[in-house]
């Protein structure tokens, strides 16, 4: 009886540690951009537009995320942001923007205000999607990634490396 309780107490502590973490192995790493699909043209693709993620796991419910795009030699847009994911929600903090990230507007705005927003975690089989606050939508599938942004662009990453950061794969 006692063996039994313990062994159900020490199952129960390892299903909610294990919760916590159980989507950033599919989020870390380094992500190259691939191609952007624009509201209204054609498609681009690398080596016309490039960028790069990197989603690095700093504890096992946290993460810094960096975020560039460019489509020519004169500008490029940044964002960094601190995602916090609590089981089927999560929270981001951006400190950083320079540009927009979704757009081909070349004015460099820079802004260092702290911007706050929330978002949904859903997950079937391979998928996990990250729904944000403002429209944003991060769906990953194995080694692909599609952003939608709510203004409709819609950009293809591929997975270059894994960053394991605090978390053993």
């Amino acid at each position: 009886m006692l063996r039994t309780s313990i062994t159900l107490v020490f199952c129960t502590l390892l299903i909610g540690c294990g919760d916590d973490t159980k989507h950033q192995a599919e989020l870390r790493g380094t992500w190259l951009l691939e191609s952007r699909k624009p509201v209204q043209g054609e498609i681009i693709q690398s080596p016309q537009i490039s960028g790069l993620i990197e989603w690095f796991p700093t504890t096992p419910t946290q993460a810094k995320v960096h975020l560039s795009v460019t489509d020519d030699r004169q500008s490029i847009r940044v964002m960094d942001r601190l995602y916090d994911l609590q089981g089927t929600t999560f929270t981001y903090q951006s400190k950083l923007k320079i540009g927009s990230i979704e757009t081909d507007s070349t004015d460099a705005v820079y802004d260092t205000t702290t911007q706050n927003g929330t978002g949904q975690i859903s997950s079937d089989d391979a998928r996990v999607t990250l729904t944000h606050d403002n429209g944003t939508k991060f769906e990953f599938i194995g080694t692909q990634l599609t952003i939608t942004y709510a203004n409709g662009v819609v950009d293809t990453w591929i997975l270059n490396k894994d960053q394991k950061g605090a978390l053993a794969k």
